[in-house]
């Protein structure tokens, strides 16, 4: 019966061990399905690959971009927080402004207003 309460342990021990990611300092993610999908909504907003931001061999080592990334995360969450005090009550939250506001699948954001058609 040791054994096995031993056993479960470990086994607890390494799902809990799972979903901890080194170096994330601005998202409030705890699982890793959850983590996937916004890595790859940012992806999708950005058209990058996750290697232009990520070492491929150690995710959690920083570079530039995700310095970057992580001011426009605090950005799109300062705009987010204020637009939802203005528009529906505390007790929810919705996501006006994303990467996509800006970006629109491209890396550079526009800086000018398209020509009228």
């Amino acid at each position: 019966m040791k054994r096995m309460k031993t056993i479960y342990l470990l086994f607890l021990i390494t799902i809990t061990l799972s979903n901890t990611f080194d170096n994330v300092q601005v998202l409030d993610i705890e699982t890793r399905s959850e983590m996937k999908k916004y890595m790859k909504s940012i992806s999708k907003d950005l058209g990058v690959k996750c290697s232009y931001c990520h070492d491929m061999d150690d995710k959690s080592i920083d570079t530039p971009q995700k310095d970057i990334t992580r001011e426009m995360i605090k950005l799109t969450k300062y705009l987010n927080t204020l637009l939802n005090k203005q528009f529906i009550d505390s007790t929810s939250h919705k996501s006006f402004v994303t990467c996509w506001t800006c970006h629109h699948g491209k890396l550079q954001p526009m800086n000018t207003r398209p020509e009228n058609n």
